[in-house]
């Protein structure tokens, strides 16, 4: 217990870990119990004196009881590192979720962790928190009453990878169907695959870009594939490779051809936000960014396991039918293994490093050049590729403030505010104005 104490502390706030240098309000207890308990789990721990320890536990365990529905019940315990002594409280993931302020009702106290932050659920969170309650996934459900008829699915490239006719056996089996009070319907993975998609899910697509330089400010080439989900990421690596070099390495024996990025790590990373990605976020897509310094791949929703403990085999899947279908057309080989083989395809290409950021309600994975900035100077003599986008889009966007930026780029709000802090410190922006119509500018 102690060593796992021990490693927390050495961390940055997440979105599993809180840290309070006294005890917090009452109103900021019960956000973060809440928040926690309907997302992964967490670890508030708290300075505080020898005399306060049993009035601390006693605070803290009445408010979450008495404020919280259904009611949570964390593990309080103290312990005592470098002479400091800390007040633990562990959330647990709850199978009961949503939780919620029993004063408030659940619409307008429905919290989640987000990050490092405790956000207000949205409707839809609130669904999704319902159905992980009864065990149902997004993918499974009947939401629009599309009624099944013979014309209506999409199925030829499916059919053609599995070498076979699908009957109606086979789409109830796969869970594109389901039959209720003797009506068959369309479930969302079914309307998925259905010629009528685009009516109800108009963003499942993958927009791709290429840009020029390391912001977004001018385009080179984009494309939107929002056909059949298999062929849009087929038609993703596609475009991928034209816009980005292929050079030639010279082997032990031969001479062979080799990209500047590792194309079958990214053909996992975009099967993976795919298979991963919310479709409940009705307004969002995944988007596929190439830029000079970098290729980013963002889609909707957070990541479902730690990142730690990606690539240890761990396995958790947000669409579990769709994750079956896709194991069952071989475009994916066993639950877990998928960053795995992203590793060690990177072991191939020293000079790339990846990251993976999960601090918004999107995840975002960067396949970044290691030494671009090195090489190219940045802007103004030295910052780094994803400082420099954030510099250039500043520059021709003035007085915007840190979430309207965090928007427009895609970057989740923590990275964002150690890259406008990095400009700050280097003296290359400020912000003018007040906290509320004010925004950050180029200095000088």
């Amino acid at each position: 217990m102690i060593d796992n104490i021990k490693y927390l502390i050495k961390q940055k706030e997440n979105r599993k870990l809180e840290f309070k240098e006294a005890l917090p309000s009452k109103d900021k207890i019960i956000k973060t119990a809440i928040a926690f308990s309907n997302s992964y789990g967490g670890h508030l721990i708290i300075g505080i004196d020898e005399d306060d320890v049993v009035k601390y536990e006693e605070i803290i365990s009445n408010t979450i009881y008495d404020n919280c529905i259904p009611h949570i019940m964390p593990n309080i315990y103290s312990v005592r590192i470098q002479k400091k002594l800390l007040l633990v409280v562990e959330f647990y993931p709850s199978s009961n979720k949503p939780h919620f302020i029993k004063s408030l009702g659940k619409l307008k106290s429905t919290f989640i962790r987000v990050g490092s932050s405790n956000r207000l659920a949205t409707f839809e969170i609130i669904e999704n928190l319902e159905r992980e309650k009864r065990n149902i996934s997004f993918d499974s459900v009947i939401d629009f009453c599309v009624e099944y008829k013979e014309d209506i699915l999409d199925l030829e490239v499916i059919e053609k990878r599995l070498n076979q006719k699908i009957d109606m056996a086979i789409l109830e089996k796969l869970k594109f169907i389901k039959k209720e009070q003797n009506i068959t319907y369309l479930t969302n993975l079914g309307i998925w695959f259905s010629k009528v998609r685009r009516d109800y899910f108009p963003m499942i697509k993958i927009e791709c870009a290429r840009f020029k330089g390391t912001s977004t400010k001018v385009f080179l080439d984009q494309a939107t594939f929002d056909g059949d989900i298999i062929l849009s990421i087929e038609e993703t690596i596609k475009f991928i490779k034209k816009n980005i070099k292929l050079g030639a390495t010279i082997g032990e024996i031969y001479r062979e051809d080799r990209w500047e990025y590792p194309l079958l790590a990214l053909r996992e990373v975009i099967i993976n936000a795919v298979i991963h990605r919310d479709y409940s976020v009705i307004g969002s897509d995944i988007k596929v960014a190439i830029f000079d310094d970098m290729i980013e791949v963002t889609n909707p929703g957070v990541l479902i396991i730690d990142k730690e403990k990606l690539g240890l085999g761990y396995s958790e899947l947000r669409n579990p039918n769709l994750g079956y279908l896709f194991k069952k057309l071989e475009l994916i080989e066993q639950w877990g293994s998928g960053y795995e083989k992203i590793q060690k395809e990177l072991k191939e290409y020293p000079e790339i490093k990846l990251e993976i950021d999960d601090d918004s309600t999107f995840t975002q994975v960067k396949f970044i050049k290691k030494d671009y900035s090195i090489k190219n100077g940045g802007v103004n003599g030295g910052v780094n590729g994803g400082v420099n986008r954030v510099y250039e889009f500043i520059k021709n966007n003035p007085n915007l403030r840190l979430p309207q930026i965090s928007q427009n780029l895609n970057i989740p709000k923590k990275t964002l505010e150690k890259q406008i802090k990095k400009l700050k410190d280097e003296n290359k922006i400020e912000f003018r104005g007040s906290p509320k119509t004010g925004g950050y500018v180029i200095k000088g």
